[in-house]
């Protein structure tokens, strides 16, 4: 058994930072964190993503608004999550990813298992898009078997 690389690992912790940078080169870690929580527990409510982050609710319900497609003040968000009235609660907001935020967790995906996808803008499509069996499934940022 070979000793783990750590400067591979940390690489690999640089270029994930860089991929969320693309998005916004100002966006704080919180928001991160944030997204990658959802894509792991994706349903989650803010509630949950708050108590999972140890932030307030209203921090969550913030980072939420910047990783949905309208930030506050009628600001562009990025458009990775949208939250959702839960129809059993309705004060409940329930979270998940788009089709942009599945397409980032596969890029993800790719970068971790040391591999590139193509940009979604030069094939004109979304390449490798995330696809669950069950809408309840987390999302494992790990990589796959196929993709080691």
């Amino acid at each position: 058994m070979t000793a783990p690389r750590h400067g591979d690992e940390i690489a690999t912790v640089v270029r994930v930072l860089e991929e969320f940078r693309r998005f916004d080169p100002d966006m704080p870690i919180q928001y991160a964190l944030s997204f990658l929580t959802i894509a792991q527990h994706e349903g989650l409510s803010m509630g949950d993503l708050a108590q999972r982050l140890g932030i307030a609710q209203s921090s969550a319900s913030r980072n939420i608004a910047a990783l949905s497609r309208w930030h506050s003040f009628g600001k562009n968000g990025h458009d990775l999550v949208e939250a959702r009235e839960d129809p059993r609660e309705r004060r409940r907001k329930i979270v998940s990813l788009t089709p942009r935020g599945r397409h980032l967790v596969t890029t993800l995906r790719a970068l971790i298992a040391g591999q590139t996808l193509p940009d979604p803008c030069e094939s004109g499509a979304m390449a490798g898009t995330v696809v669950r069996t069950r809408p309840d499934a987390p999302i494992d940022l790990a990589p796959t078997p196929a993709s080691r």
